[in-house]
């Protein structure tokens, strides 16, 4: 298993936001240092939550920062960009990386974005659909092309930048509110990404998709294709929120106070819909502890983490990396310290894990069983 740090991002309205630019860089150094594989950094426009517009920036400048991490766009909201534009400044951006660059896609999630684009949710996706298929072919082709679709044209079209080295950069889909994303995504080999607040099973909510619906997409849809379902997997990320504690206890009490500022952010620009095990679920019902207790977040000690990623991962069949929300529910030494614990005792108990190989356990895992072996065996 690989691991990553998400970024929507999320600042207060009322927080320092030249500062909080700077503290989004020192986490993607932090996030490097601790040995996270990937870092994502989001797109929006509105709303006043999510304050970072262009994600390139961020990943320009941290990439001179820093030396190894992947970086990626987490996503850009295609619907809204010129393709010919976006696949040109991403390939210019690969170069300034030296190649680190994951190219994230997706169709903009934020209602609040949509308006202020004059458009309606039913146009997001074909917009994004449209424009993928001609980033694809402009990252590909070796000669200047041209296209003519319903939302976007081109005449003699070719980007004079390459990506890296001539290298097939990565393409990576989110998914928010259905399964064309994961079906794009195993259909051509790209990475696929779940959002933070997707259950792992509705129970009756038949308007959005779960996680194991994402899971059985991936896997129907590249054997459809031709393609092993095994790599589907392997490039499938999935985001959860989570926050590592010496228990689940004292974890609560520190991030109460922030997730009820971010999730009544989040409920207020109409999300709460998609976190309902039940349509019929009121708002006031998706408090903290019901989130924990329902699979959807990982919050509490090491242990605690280790066995609810474990979980999540078996019951759907294997992913190929968790991807950590980076939230501001507290100071930034309580959210590092998180970060921290996740990388010492999380990371090695949990990058054993790998799709299409046998679970293994870990030498952390094989220290416990034998120390605990030996404290039974010691005489009372």
């Amino acid at each position: 298993m690989r691991f990553g740090v998400f970024s929507m991002p999320e600042h207060f309205p009322w927080d320092n936001q030249t500062l909080s630019f700077d503290r989004d860089i020192d986490e993607m150094v932090l996030a490097e240092k601790l040995g996270f594989d990937e870092y994502w950094i989001g797109e929006h426009h509105s709303g006043w939550y999510e304050n970072i517009p262009v994600p390139e920036y961020m990943i320009a400048k941290a990439s001179a920062l820093t030396g190894r991490i992947m970086l990626a766009t987490g996503v850009v909201n295609l619907p809204y960009h010129d393709p010919f534009q976006v696949a040109e400044r991403l390939a210019f951006l690969d170069n300034l990386t030296h190649g680190r660059l994951i190219y994230g896609f997706g169709a903009g999630g934020l209602p609040t974005d949509w308006s202020l684009h004059n458009m309606e949710g039913d146009v997001m996706r074909p917009r994004m659909v449209e424009s993928l298929e001609v980033i694809r072919r402009l990252t590909e082709a070796r000669e200047a092309i041209s296209y003519d679709g319903e939302f976007w044209q081109g005449q003699d079209r070719e980007i004079q930048v390459r990506p890296h080295k001539g290298r097939t950069p990565e393409f990576a889909l989110a998914g928010l509110t259905g399964s064309n994303s994961f079906e794009l995504a195993a259909k051509h080999g790209w990475g696929s990404l779940s959002v933070h607040f997707t259950p792992p099973k509705f129970t009756n909510n038949p308007t959005f998709v779960d996680l194991e619906s994402h899971s059985a997409t991936l896997e129907s849809h590249a054997i459809a294709a031709g393609r092993d379902p095994i790599e589907a997997r392997r490039q499938w990320r999935i985001v959860r929120e989570v926050f590592v504690a010496d228990d689940r206890e004292s974890a609560v009490a520190q991030i109460r106070a922030g997730v009820k500022h971010s999730y009544d952010y989040l409920l207020s620009v109409g999300l709460g819909p998609l976190m309902k095990l039940d349509e019929t679920m009121d708002d006031s019902e998706l408090t903290l502890d019901w989130m924990i207790d329902n699979g959807y977040w990982l919050v509490g000690s090491p242990d605690d983490v280790n066995r609810l990623v474990k979980d999540l991962y078996d019951r759907l069949g294997g992913f190929g990396t968790l991807v950590l929300n980076s939230r501001d529910w507290g100071p930034t030494d309580q959210m590092t310290r998180s970060m921290e614990m996740f990388a010492r005792y999380c990371i090695p108990a949990l990058e054993g894990l790998e799709v299409g190989r046998p679970d293994v356990a870990s030498m952390v895992e094989r220290y416990a069983a034998q120390t605990a072996a030996q404290a039974a065996a010691a005489p009372a």
